[in-house]
């Protein structure tokens, strides 16, 4: 466009020393010069060459129209340009924006991630501690239950010295099975609420003798135990209010 626009100016300097040169002749010049033929042939020679003359005028009129035209395109054209790059780079904006604003939700989702993990984490070290804990308490269960009810191996017998009581309602069952912590049933085995008696908690349960809790039941909650018993002796056992002494 700047050599286009060097051409045109180039050109309207030639156009302006033409038009001043014909505004400060006489209006007559161009019948001067065609009048002043020596005969017909140099008449028409100089006919011929006022003609070339405006010719060369006119094309020269019309290459500055051409060139004036090639300019304005050319400016409407870059003045479209600048709108379009001006609409580029505000969606380049726009683009960064968005762009922080997705890196800033990133960091709070791994923010998130991160303290889920943590938590995950200290849940799974406070079930396997649980998981120990109870561990250690099937085995000392496992550990006890040679002689469940005592050296003695008398279940009527009166509580030792010391402990806590405790009056609960006691049903006797026979089933057969594993307990909850793993041991088989049998005498001296008892179901609690492990909320009210711990489990492995040696008892002694006023008509039964001496026991452990070693078992939990969908039933039991609260002051209320089972304790197993031969079919027999479950039956005529039935329910029963008694005492129990845990050590």
């Amino acid at each position: 466009m700047v050599e286009v626009q060097a051409q045109l100016d180039d050109r309207q300097k030639i156009l302006e020393k033409r038009l001043l040169s014909t505004y400060k002749s006489d209006d007559s010049g161009f019948i001067e010069v065609v009048m002043g033929s020596d005969d017909f042939s140099d008449f028409l020679t100089r006919v011929d060459m006022v003609n070339a003359i405006a010719d060369e005028d006119r094309e020269l009129i019309e290459s500055i129209r051409a060139s004036r035209q090639t300019v304005e395109d050319d400016l409407a054209s870059l003045q479209g340009k600048e709108e379009e790059l001006a609409g580029l780079l505000s969606q380049l904006n726009d683009s960064q924006q968005a762009l922080l604003a997705a890196q800033e939700e990133q960091q709070t989702v791994l923010a998130s991630i991160q303290s889920q993990r943590d938590l995950t984490d200290s849940q799974i070290a406070q079930i396997q501690a649980q998981a120990a804990s109870i561990e250690a308490t099937m085995s000392s269960i496992q550990g006890q239950a040679a002689s469940p009810a005592g050296e003695s191996g008398d279940y009527n017998s009166a509580p030792a010295a010391g402990g806590s009581s405790l009056t609960v309602t006691a049903t006797a069952y026979c089933l057969a099975g594993t307990t909850a912590t793993g041991m088989p049933v049998g005498r001296g085995i008892i179901a609690v609420d492990p909320g009210v008696i711990p489990l492995g908690s040696r008892v002694h349960v006023s008509g039964y003798g001496n026991a452990i809790a070693a078992d939990t039941g969908g039933a039991v909650h609260g002051n209320k135990i089972d304790v197993w018993l031969p079919c027999g002796e479950a039956n005529a056992w039935g329910v029963r209010t008694v005492t129990i002494t845990l050590y």
